[in-house]
């Protein structure tokens, strides 16, 4: 495309399988915590699930990496093609329209360049930078890690704290998955909760677990009042059961917490 900015450039050429029905064009936003082959592995996604890339933008700030795609293919992929990237261990935040939805995210033209104008993933972002600053220590010292966190903590704004936690978390629990449990087979979420949820977890905490509900014990990160800190913990089961769990996307949810006045923190896992 003659006069675009490499941004632009298609690195990836992928023909759709013939399937004989109308195909469909989805717009797509993905924020990763880093730049480096975003293009590449994303675009693995897009080719495996049928869908053909037609156009790209990758652009930099001070929240990561943001990868704007159009996409082309069956309508019957989409939901695996959007579960996939969503799930994806370099995704931070991700959605995805349908070209013509009021979200959708706006395309000048089909020759045009990306508007600037995109819709909100999320209120609220990690603060990446800090995150990336902080987790090779979070690793070398595992699962000596508190101390780190801390300061991550203390160096992120107070709207950020618990984003920047959140994200530390997973990129710890993916990190720990690929270490210490990645040689295993898929699970169900159950057994990976026993399995490797469990074990885990309990290298970082006093835990007690209950079918898919998980109590922690005097939270380090939750000691002070009115400042929760345990969607550290929460994030860091999403990491380390993700890519355990087949063909599933491990959510988190928070029912309570130690720094609210709880006995303890409780987390629910979910698919």
């Amino acid at each position: 495309m003659p006069g675009n900015p490499p941004s632009w450039r298609l690195n990836l050429h992928c023909q759709h399988r013939a399937t004989g029905g109308p195909m469909i064009e989805l717009e797509i936003q993905v924020l990763s915590d880093r730049r480096e082959g975003l293009v590449a592995e994303l675009g693995q996604v897009v080719v495996a699930n049928h869908y053909s890339l037609l156009r790209q933008r990758l652009t930099l700030d001070g929240r990561g990496a943001r990868l704007c795609m159009l996409v082309r293919g069956p309508p019957e992929q989409r939901l695996a093609l959007e579960e996939m990237l969503g799930t994806h261990s370099r995704v931070v935040s991700f959605e995805a329209a349908l070209c013509g939805e009021p979200t959708a995210i706006a395309f000048a033209s089909s020759r045009g360049a990306l508007q600037d104008r995109v819709a909100p993933v999320q209120t609220v972002m990690p603060d990446v930078a800090h995150v990336e600053q902080v987790l090779p220590e979070l690793m070398h010292d595992f699962p000596r890690i508190y101390p780190w966190l801390t300061k991550l903590q203390e160096s992120v704004s107070g709207s950020l704290r618990e984003p920047s936690l959140l994200l530390a978390g997973r990129r710890v629990g993916i990190a720990i998955y690929k270490r210490d449990y990645a040689s295993g087979p898929p699970l169900s979420l159950g057994e990976a909760i026993k399995r490797i949820g469990v074990p885990a977890l309990c290298s970082l905490a006093q835990i007690e677990q209950r079918g898919v509900h998980v109590h922690i014990f005097a939270s380090l990160l939750c000691a002070e009042p009115g400042r929760s800190g345990c969607v550290f913990y929460g994030g860091y089961l999403e990491g380390v059961l993700g890519a355990a769990v087949t063909g599933k996307h491990v959510h988190v949810r928070h029912l309570s917490c130690r720094s609210s006045g709880a006995a303890h923190c409780s987390l629910e896992i979910s698919h």
